[in-house]
């Protein structure tokens, strides 16, 4: 029985210190918690990116990642493939524009908040996070 509640405290434990991490690498992101977005531009030629070809959300979550070193967040804090609301499957990269590449936005969900990335026509992506209520 001990173990059983040594186990159950423990799981809960480390739950909660996950939850904090969380929104504490959110709050990085924001600098203020009155606040529930915040815009980031990175000149991408500084940073060792592999070439996704045409893999626009590949190349998205990448600079998302890069973005998220900067600001002092772990690997394990956000997660790319679930949200607070579940499994994300909407996810992804669209041109506004049709057949204009320069129009080309990402969507990406997250476990913290949502992103939308989008490119310059030079070195420059731009990225805005928005946090989950």
């Amino acid at each position: 029985m001990k173990v059983i509640s040594f186990a159950l405290i423990l799981f809960f434990g480390l739950t909660q210190i996950s939850a904090a991490r969380q929104r504490s690498c959110a709050s990085r992101l924001i600098n203020v918690e009155s606040h529930d977005s915040a815009v980031y531009s990175l000149n991408i030629d500084q940073y060792n990116i592999p070439d996704y070809g045409n893999d626009h959300l590949a190349y998205g979550i990448k600079s998302i990642r890069i973005l998220l070193e900067k600001r002092g967040c772990r690997r394990q804090d956000i997660n790319f493939g679930r949200t607070s609301f579940g499994r994300s499957s909407r996810s992804r990269c669209r041109a506004i524009v049709p057949k204009q590449e320069s129009s080309r936005v990402c969507y990406v969900e997250t476990n913290i908040g949502f992103f939308f990335v989008t490119w310059d026509m030079l070195t420059g992506v731009n990225i805005t996070f928005n946090r989950w209520d």
